[in-house]
């Protein structure tokens, strides 16, 4: 009994010591772990947990504001909602769920295709493309080949790669295919871990999917509670007049791969809005404010739900202006009303009289007062996100609404050239004021050219042909001077080349030259330079193609007698503190060597124009202000209506304001352009309020600042 009892005790005593072992075993192991976690890794895990628990959520500073020459606001922000998604440490699974809901609130495809989209093959016979990562297109369950389509640009050919590096969207081609080789490529892409991807997305930094979203978007996103999305509040643009002004101003659009790359450095990040076309563009450096931030804790779904601390946003610089916003504003107006005027003339219509440009300019400072270009677009589609299917019907408008006609085309500039051709004719002696021309409506001297009125015109001398415009006595003029002299005084009044307006986009133009015809044409017959061609030179026809801004220039040299200034937009830019860190200065542009008598003759000219006889008298004969002007009709293709011009500056005595008007295919420019530039020159002299208040302007003199006085 006894041995049994001890045997039953030494197992027990055994187990017990085997039981001990094992927990202290235990405890060694989980004291060693606790060291590790709390004392040798406890930094490591202590920073890991605050990355989980503190975020840097950066505040956009508001865009510098456009303000006209008056102080008047013409562009500046509103508060908006934007989406973005920030990094919880997600799953795949799970931040697939989570766009997949976005795709339907935010109605944005959860997948793009890219058709035709074109690439140029680089010196390793490879094409990196643009939007990652790449989808199952053909929907056969993996990524591959078959997935991308790519064919030759021109041929059309269809061109399997080599291989493809799915992962990083390289395509790679045989020997074949030749470096600099065109390729039209079509993909599908992951539209929103694309934006992550592809914009230089950063862990624990929110990036912005969508912005400008309504209130009612936003409550079902947060009744959704989907985890690293985060409802911010941001200024988005805000041009205040629509379309207004809108070639001067451009637009603001989503920053590209490639401009974040080259920008990073600079405070900018994914989904940022950076200027995109006009002053917007070129004036990025001074709109862009500095962004402030603000340091959260947030939830596990990482919603903040505490600030720790804020660095307050400094808003961009403010720009003024020269332009005055009721001169634009009347000058559009005025544009746009002639243009539906001239489509639906009972009488003569004009169906296709639907794109022009003015320009107003200060002849004594070369500030541009009003810049219109019809058609026009609105720039609040591009800030508060433009659809693919707007852009196509934009960008596909064979109208080309965002092109600034009144720097980008190039026309024919008709008969408004004429006086340059005057100016060359007196000061080489080749006539004189007080020679006389007979003109019977055809030229016959080299061959057959008729003048724009039946008839001719009679006996007419420089001031007459001038005013009524006769084509006899230029063609004379030129054929007397020949092209060369005609060309150096067209090239002396600055035609031909670029103003150096702050705007992108401008074109040089052409003066029509023996030069030009010797690098144009290619056959040799067509290199010569014809006397006929001459002739058409010199009333502004054949091969001048100029900007409706240069031809405002050389209006203006001829009202200030020998010199015009730098056309220009910006008055000066104000920081945020309130410091004028730029201010314009007049700077003369150019200058011609001509006699004070030449351009009196050339101004009586000018005058007579809106004198009776003229050819824009009817438009003008109850003017209170003295002006001078010339009409044009620039025939460009003989089966289509021709382009219509008018110019101005005024007063005749001193003058302040040169104005240009010029509309596609609308026959003669003083009825068509003439209209436009009375309602200008009658908004900028305050003549409409003496009309309202009943005042007599039949005494009406001008003071220094153009003011009208009784």
């Amino acid at each position: 009994m006894v041995s049994i009892k001890n045997k039953n005790l030494r197992k027990i005593e055994k187990r017990l010591h085997v039981m001990t072992w094992v927990l202290l075993f235990v405890f060694m192991f989980l004291s060693s772990g606790l060291f590790v976690l709390q004392i040798v890794k406890g930094s490591d895990y202590e920073k890991m947990a605050e990355e989980n628990r503190i975020r840097i959520i950066p505040i956009t500073a508001p865009r510098g504001v456009f303000k006209d020459r008056n102080g008047r606001i013409m562009v500046n922000n509103k508060p908006s909602f934007t989406v973005s998604y920030m990094n919880v440490n997600s799953s795949e699974e799970e931040q697939d769920e989570v766009f997949k809901e976005l795709s339907q609130i935010l109605n944005m495809p959860l997948v793009t295709h890219v058709v035709n989209e074109r690439y140029t093959v680089n010196e390793k016979n490879e094409v990196v493309l643009d939007k990652l990562p790449l989808v199952d297109s053909n929907s056969d369950g993996r990524i591959d080949e078959k997935d991308i389509n790519v064919v030759e640009d021109g041929s059309g050919a269809k061109i399997l790669p080599l291989k493809i590096e799915v992962e990083k969207g390289k395509l790679y081609f045989d020997s074949n295919i030749k470096p600099g080789t065109n390729l039209l490529i079509s993909y599908s892409f992951n539209t929103f871990k694309n934006k992550i991807r592809d914009l230089g997305y950063k862990k624990y930094m929110p990036v912005r999917l969508k912005t400008n979203v309504d209130f009612e978007t936003v409550a079902k996103i947060e009744e959704k509670r989907l985890p690293g999305v985060v409802i911010e509040v941001e200024p988005i643009r805000n041009y205040i007049f629509g379309s207004e002004a809108a070639h001067i101003f451009g637009y603001v659009g989503e920053i590209s791969k490639n401009e974040l790359e080259a920008l990073k450095d600079k405070g900018y990040r994914a989904g940022d809005l950076v200027g995109k076309m006009g002053l917007e563009k070129v004036l990025e450096p001074y709109l862009k404010g500095i962004d402030g931030g603000k340091q959260v804790e947030v939830n596990a779904f990482g919603k903040p739900i505490k600030v720790l601390g804020e660095i307050q946003p400094i808003a961009g610089d403010t720009v003024v202006l020269t332009i005055d916003s009721e001169l634009q504003r009347v000058a559009e107006k005025a544009l746009q009303e002639q243009l539906i005027k001239l489509q639906t003339d009972k009488v003569k219509p004009f169906p296709n009289a639907k794109r022009g440009a003015v320009v107003v300019l200060d002849v004594k400072t070369g500030e541009i007062l009003a810049m219109a270009s019809v058609p026009s677009f609105d720039p609040n589609m591009f800030a508060r996100g433009l659809t693919a299917k707007e852009w196509e019907e934009l960008s596909n408008n064979p109208l080309k609404p965002m092109v600034n006609i009144a720097i980008s085309e190039t026309y024919p500039p008709g008969s408004v050239f004429k006086m340059i051709t005057a100016i060359a004719a007196l000061e080489n002696n080749i006539t004189n004021e007080k020679e006389t021309i007979y003109d019977k409506g055809v030229y016959w001297t080299i061959l057959p050219k008729k003048d724009w009125k039946p008839g001719g015109h009679g006996i007419v001398n420089m001031v007459k042909a001038i005013a009524q415009s006769c084509n006899i006595y230029f063609f004379e003029m030129g054929r007397r001077m020949g092209i060369d002299l005609l060309e150096k005084y067209a090239r002396m009044f600055g035609l031909g080349q670029v103003t150096g307006i702050e705007l992108p986009g401008e074109k040089a133009g052409t003066v029509a030259s023996r030069e030009y015809k010797e690098k144009t044409f290619k056959k040799a017959e067509d290199k010569i330079w014809y006397p006929a061609e001459t002739l058409d030179a010199a009333i502004g026809q054949g091969y001048h193609q100029y900007t409706p801004l240069q031809i405002a220039d050389y209006i203006a040299a001829i009202a200030n007698e020998g010199y015009w200034m730098r056309p220009h937009l910006i008055k000066s830019i104000i920081d945020a503190e309130g410091k004028t860190i730029f201010e314009s200065k007049p700077e003369v542009a150019g200058r011609v060597s001509v006699s004070k008598k030449t351009f009196e003759i050339v101004k009586e000219g000018m005058k007579g124009v809106v004198s009776p006889g003229g050819t824009a008298y009817g438009v003008f004969s109850d003017f209170p202000i003295p002006i001078a002007a010339k009409t044009g009709t620039a025939q460009w293709d003989l089966k289509k209506a021709p382009h219509g011009w008018f110019v101005a500056f005024a007063p005749l005595d001193d003058p302040q304001i040169a104005v240009v008007v010029f509309i596609e295919q609308a026959g003669s420019g003083g009825s068509t352009g003439g209209p436009v530039a009375r309602a200008i020159l009658e908004q900028y002299f305050h003549l409409n309020k003496d009309k309202a208040s009943g005042e007599n302007t039949q005494d009406i003199t001008l003071n220094q600042r153009g003011m009208v006085q009784p």
